[in-house]
Protein backbone atom coordinates (compact mmCIF):
# COMPACT_ATOMS: atom_id res chain seq x y z
CA UNK A 1 0.00 0.00 0.00
CA UNK A 2 1.32 3.44 -0.82
CA UNK A 3 1.70 6.01 1.96
CA UNK A 4 -1.46 7.92 1.09
CA UNK A 5 -4.80 7.03 2.66
CA UNK A 6 -5.73 4.39 0.12
CA UNK A 7 -8.51 1.83 -0.09
CA UNK A 8 -7.79 -1.09 2.27
CA UNK A 9 -10.90 -3.18 1.67
CA UNK A 10 -14.53 -3.07 0.56
CA UNK A 11 -17.10 -4.75 2.80
CA UNK A 12 -19.99 -6.54 1.09
CA UNK A 13 -23.02 -8.06 2.80
CA UNK A 14 -24.18 -11.47 1.55
CA UNK A 15 -27.13 -13.68 2.38
CA UNK A 16 -25.25 -16.99 2.14
CA UNK A 17 -21.49 -16.92 2.61
CA UNK A 18 -20.84 -20.36 1.10
CA UNK A 19 -22.82 -19.43 -2.03
CA UNK A 20 -20.94 -16.15 -2.39
CA UNK A 21 -17.56 -17.81 -1.89
CA UNK A 22 -18.39 -20.20 -4.73
CA UNK A 23 -19.38 -17.25 -6.92
CA UNK A 24 -16.26 -15.15 -6.31
CA UNK A 25 -13.98 -18.19 -6.62
CA UNK A 26 -15.53 -19.55 -9.80
CA UNK A 27 -15.96 -16.25 -11.67
CA UNK A 28 -13.12 -14.09 -10.31
CA UNK A 29 -10.60 -16.64 -8.95
CA UNK A 30 -10.81 -15.08 -5.47
CA UNK A 31 -10.23 -17.43 -2.55
CA UNK A 32 -10.43 -16.64 1.17
CA UNK A 33 -7.33 -15.77 3.14
CA UNK A 34 -6.65 -17.72 6.32
CA UNK A 35 -5.27 -16.39 9.56
CA UNK A 36 -6.22 -14.64 12.80
CA UNK A 37 -8.66 -12.29 11.03
CA UNK A 38 -10.90 -15.22 10.03
CA UNK A 39 -14.14 -15.48 12.00
CA UNK A 40 -17.51 -17.21 11.57
CA UNK A 41 -19.65 -15.59 8.90
CA UNK A 42 -16.79 -13.50 7.53
CA UNK A 43 -14.38 -14.15 4.65
CA UNK A 44 -11.48 -12.01 3.43
CA UNK A 45 -10.72 -12.33 -0.27
CA UNK A 46 -7.39 -10.89 -1.46
CA UNK A 47 -7.84 -9.27 -4.88
CA UNK A 48 -4.40 -7.85 -5.52
CA UNK A 49 -3.57 -5.07 -3.06
CA UNK A 50 -7.19 -4.59 -1.93
CA UNK A 51 -9.34 -7.03 0.02
CA UNK A 52 -13.01 -7.89 -0.28
CA UNK A 53 -14.61 -8.57 3.08
CA UNK A 54 -17.72 -10.73 2.74
CA UNK A 55 -20.03 -10.62 5.75
CA UNK A 56 -22.94 -13.06 6.04
CA UNK A 57 -26.04 -11.12 7.07
CA UNK A 58 -28.76 -13.68 6.33
CA UNK A 59 -32.13 -12.14 5.55
CA UNK A 60 -31.80 -8.61 4.20
CA UNK A 61 -31.75 -6.63 0.99
CA UNK A 62 -29.88 -3.87 -0.81
CA UNK A 63 -31.49 -1.22 1.35
CA UNK A 64 -32.84 0.85 -1.53
CA UNK A 65 -29.77 0.63 -3.77
CA UNK A 66 -30.81 0.44 -7.43
CA UNK A 67 -28.77 -0.01 -10.58
CA UNK A 68 -28.94 3.63 -11.66
CA UNK A 69 -25.77 5.71 -11.73
CA UNK A 70 -27.80 8.84 -10.97
CA UNK A 71 -28.24 7.49 -7.43
CA UNK A 72 -25.45 8.90 -5.27
CA UNK A 73 -23.15 6.63 -3.27
CA UNK A 74 -21.22 3.50 -4.24
CA UNK A 75 -22.12 2.31 -7.75
CA UNK A 76 -19.83 -0.64 -8.44
CA UNK A 77 -16.39 -2.13 -7.92
CA UNK A 78 -14.16 -3.03 -10.86
CA UNK A 79 -11.50 -5.63 -11.56
CA UNK A 80 -8.74 -5.54 -14.15
CA UNK A 81 -8.46 -8.71 -16.21
CA UNK A 82 -6.18 -9.79 -19.00
CA UNK A 83 -9.03 -10.15 -21.50
CA UNK A 84 -12.65 -9.21 -20.82
CA UNK A 85 -14.09 -11.59 -23.41
CA UNK A 86 -12.09 -14.51 -22.05
CA UNK A 87 -13.32 -13.84 -18.53
CA UNK A 88 -16.86 -13.21 -19.79
CA UNK A 89 -16.96 -16.80 -21.04
CA UNK A 90 -16.75 -17.90 -17.40
CA UNK A 91 -19.64 -15.62 -16.50
CA UNK A 92 -21.80 -16.96 -19.34
CA UNK A 93 -20.91 -20.57 -18.56
CA UNK A 94 -22.04 -20.01 -14.97
CA UNK A 95 -25.42 -18.76 -16.19
CA UNK A 96 -24.92 -15.31 -14.68
CA UNK A 97 -26.66 -12.59 -16.72
CA UNK A 98 -24.77 -9.47 -17.77
CA UNK A 99 -26.19 -6.11 -16.80
CA UNK A 100 -23.92 -4.84 -19.60
CA UNK A 101 -22.43 -7.43 -22.00
CA UNK A 102 -18.81 -6.98 -23.15
CA UNK A 103 -18.33 -3.86 -25.24
CA UNK A 104 -15.71 -1.30 -26.24
CA UNK A 105 -16.20 1.71 -24.00
CA UNK A 106 -15.28 5.36 -24.28
CA UNK A 107 -11.62 5.76 -23.36
CA UNK A 108 -10.34 2.71 -25.21
CA UNK A 109 -11.13 0.01 -22.66
CA UNK A 110 -13.33 -3.06 -22.97
CA UNK A 111 -15.78 -3.61 -20.14
CA UNK A 112 -18.61 -5.83 -18.93
CA UNK A 113 -20.91 -5.71 -15.88
CA UNK A 114 -22.75 -8.36 -13.88
CA UNK A 115 -23.99 -8.82 -10.31
CA UNK A 116 -23.13 -11.21 -7.51
CA UNK A 117 -25.90 -13.42 -6.01
CA UNK A 118 -27.10 -10.58 -3.76
CA UNK A 119 -27.03 -7.79 -6.32
CA UNK A 120 -23.59 -6.25 -5.76
CA UNK A 121 -22.60 -4.65 -9.06
CA UNK A 122 -19.26 -5.80 -10.50
CA UNK A 123 -17.25 -4.70 -13.53
CA UNK A 124 -14.43 -6.38 -15.42
CA UNK A 125 -12.21 -4.26 -17.65
CA UNK A 126 -9.06 -4.65 -19.70
CA UNK A 127 -6.55 -2.44 -21.53
CA UNK A 128 -5.89 1.09 -20.19
CA UNK A 129 -7.77 4.38 -20.35
CA UNK A 130 -7.00 7.04 -22.94
CA UNK A 131 -8.06 10.03 -20.86
CA UNK A 132 -9.70 12.99 -22.58
CA UNK A 133 -8.05 15.25 -20.00
CA UNK A 134 -4.85 14.08 -18.33
CA UNK A 135 -4.03 15.57 -14.94
CA UNK A 136 -1.02 13.32 -14.19
CA UNK A 137 0.94 12.12 -17.25
CA UNK A 138 3.10 9.99 -14.95
CA UNK A 139 0.15 8.06 -13.51
CA UNK A 140 -1.48 7.68 -16.93
CA UNK A 141 1.76 6.27 -18.34
CA UNK A 142 2.05 3.88 -15.41
CA UNK A 143 -1.40 2.51 -16.28
CA UNK A 144 -0.44 2.13 -19.94
CA UNK A 145 2.72 0.18 -19.13
CA UNK A 146 0.85 -2.07 -16.68
CA UNK A 147 -1.72 -2.90 -19.37
CA UNK A 148 1.01 -3.78 -21.88
CA UNK A 149 2.61 -6.13 -19.35
CA UNK A 150 -0.64 -7.86 -18.37
CA UNK A 151 -0.99 -11.34 -19.99
CA UNK A 152 -4.27 -12.20 -21.69
CA UNK A 153 -4.86 -14.95 -19.12
CA UNK A 154 -4.06 -12.73 -16.12
CA UNK A 155 -6.48 -13.28 -13.21
CA UNK A 156 -8.69 -10.46 -11.93
CA UNK A 157 -7.22 -7.92 -9.54
CA UNK A 158 -9.05 -5.14 -7.76
CA UNK A 159 -8.95 -1.93 -9.78
CA UNK A 160 -11.50 0.64 -8.63
CA UNK A 161 -14.54 1.76 -6.70
CA UNK A 162 -17.04 3.92 -8.60
CA UNK A 163 -19.16 6.47 -6.72
CA UNK A 164 -21.68 9.06 -7.83
CA UNK A 165 -21.37 12.59 -6.47
CA UNK A 166 -23.79 15.50 -6.69
CA UNK A 167 -20.95 17.97 -7.17
CA UNK A 168 -17.41 17.42 -8.45
CA UNK A 169 -15.96 20.34 -6.52
CA UNK A 170 -17.28 18.92 -3.25
CA UNK A 171 -15.95 15.45 -4.07
CA UNK A 172 -12.51 16.81 -4.97
CA UNK A 173 -12.36 18.89 -1.80
CA UNK A 174 -13.04 15.72 0.19
CA UNK A 175 -11.00 13.07 -1.64
CA UNK A 176 -8.22 15.12 -3.25
CA UNK A 177 -7.72 17.91 -0.77
CA UNK A 178 -8.47 16.04 2.47
CA UNK A 179 -7.54 12.43 1.75
CA UNK A 180 -4.75 13.30 -0.68
CA UNK A 181 -5.96 11.28 -3.67
CA UNK A 182 -4.25 12.52 -6.83
CA UNK A 183 -6.34 13.14 -9.94
CA UNK A 184 -5.17 10.98 -12.86
CA UNK A 185 -7.51 12.28 -15.55
CA UNK A 186 -11.06 12.54 -16.82
CA UNK A 187 -13.30 10.88 -19.40
CA UNK A 188 -16.28 12.74 -20.87
CA UNK A 189 -19.21 10.64 -22.07
CA UNK A 190 -20.20 13.01 -24.89
CA UNK A 191 -23.03 10.82 -26.19
CA UNK A 192 -24.69 10.52 -22.79
CA UNK A 193 -27.62 12.97 -22.50
CA UNK A 194 -27.18 13.01 -18.71
CA UNK A 195 -23.94 15.00 -19.04
CA UNK A 196 -21.77 12.18 -17.71
CA UNK A 197 -18.21 12.95 -16.56
CA UNK A 198 -15.86 10.48 -14.83
CA UNK A 199 -12.93 11.78 -12.78
CA UNK A 200 -10.29 9.23 -11.80
CA UNK A 201 -8.25 9.58 -8.60
CA UNK A 202 -5.44 7.36 -7.33
CA UNK A 203 -6.53 5.98 -3.95
CA UNK A 204 -3.43 4.18 -2.67
CA UNK A 205 -3.01 1.17 -4.95
CA UNK A 206 -6.56 1.41 -6.31
CA UNK A 207 -8.60 4.02 -8.18
CA UNK A 208 -11.63 6.01 -7.11
CA UNK A 209 -13.94 6.79 -10.04
CA UNK A 210 -16.13 9.80 -9.30
CA UNK A 211 -19.24 10.00 -11.50
CA UNK A 212 -20.84 13.42 -11.93
CA UNK A 213 -23.72 14.49 -14.15
CA UNK A 214 -25.41 17.65 -15.33
CA UNK A 215 -28.71 15.78 -14.86
CA UNK A 216 -30.15 15.74 -11.31
CA UNK A 217 -28.97 12.94 -9.03
CA UNK A 218 -30.90 11.20 -6.28
CA UNK A 219 -29.86 10.73 -2.66
CA UNK A 220 -27.91 7.70 -1.49
CA UNK A 221 -30.17 5.27 0.39
CA UNK A 222 -27.28 3.86 2.43
CA UNK A 223 -27.75 3.31 6.16
CA UNK A 224 -25.58 1.26 8.56
CA UNK A 225 -28.21 -1.50 8.74
CA UNK A 226 -26.50 -4.67 10.07
CA UNK A 227 -28.62 -6.81 7.73
CA UNK A 228 -27.70 -4.87 4.63
CA UNK A 229 -26.67 -6.78 1.51
CA UNK A 230 -24.36 -5.32 -1.11
CA UNK A 231 -21.94 -2.49 -0.44
CA UNK A 232 -21.55 -1.84 3.27
CA UNK A 233 -18.48 0.41 3.38
CA UNK A 234 -15.05 1.29 2.00
CA UNK A 235 -12.22 0.93 4.51
CA UNK A 236 -9.57 3.64 4.21
CA UNK A 237 -6.04 2.85 5.42
CA UNK A 238 -4.93 5.41 8.03
CA UNK A 239 -2.44 5.52 10.90
CA UNK A 240 -4.84 6.97 13.48
CA UNK A 241 -8.54 6.16 12.81
CA UNK A 242 -9.92 8.55 15.44
CA UNK A 243 -7.80 11.46 14.28
CA UNK A 244 -8.65 10.75 10.64
CA UNK A 245 -12.35 10.50 11.41
CA UNK A 246 -12.22 13.95 12.98
CA UNK A 247 -10.49 15.36 9.89
CA UNK A 248 -13.08 13.83 7.59
CA UNK A 249 -16.00 15.12 9.66
CA UNK A 250 -14.47 18.58 9.51
CA UNK A 251 -14.30 18.16 5.71
CA UNK A 252 -18.00 17.33 5.40
CA UNK A 253 -18.47 13.70 6.43
CA UNK A 254 -21.08 12.73 8.99
CA UNK A 255 -20.84 10.14 11.72
CA UNK A 256 -23.15 7.27 10.69
CA UNK A 257 -22.39 4.63 13.32
CA UNK A 258 -19.58 3.51 15.59
CA UNK A 259 -16.47 3.76 13.42
CA UNK A 260 -18.46 4.49 10.26
CA UNK A 261 -18.71 7.77 8.41
CA UNK A 262 -20.63 8.84 5.31
CA UNK A 263 -19.07 11.31 2.87
CA UNK A 264 -21.12 14.29 1.57
CA UNK A 265 -22.78 11.98 -1.00
CA UNK A 266 -23.57 9.14 1.40
CA UNK A 267 -20.58 6.94 0.53
CA UNK A 268 -19.87 4.85 3.66
CA UNK A 269 -16.26 4.99 4.88
CA UNK A 270 -14.41 3.33 7.74
CA UNK A 271 -11.00 4.79 8.64
CA UNK A 272 -8.96 1.75 9.72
Amino acid sequence: MSDQRGIRHVEIGVADLARSLDFYRDLLDLTPAEGPAASPGVAWLPAGSVLLKLVETGDGDLGGWVNDDLQRGIRHIGFKVGDVDLRAERVRDAGVPFTLPPLDAVGGVRIAFFQDPDGTHLEITDNHLRYHRVASPELAERERLAALARPRTAPPVFDHVAVTSADLGTALAFYRDTLGYEVIGQITQDQDPRGFLITYLLAGDAVLEVFTFTAPTTASPWTPDPGRHGFRHIAVAVEDPEKEAARLVAAGARVAADGLLADPDGVPLRPS
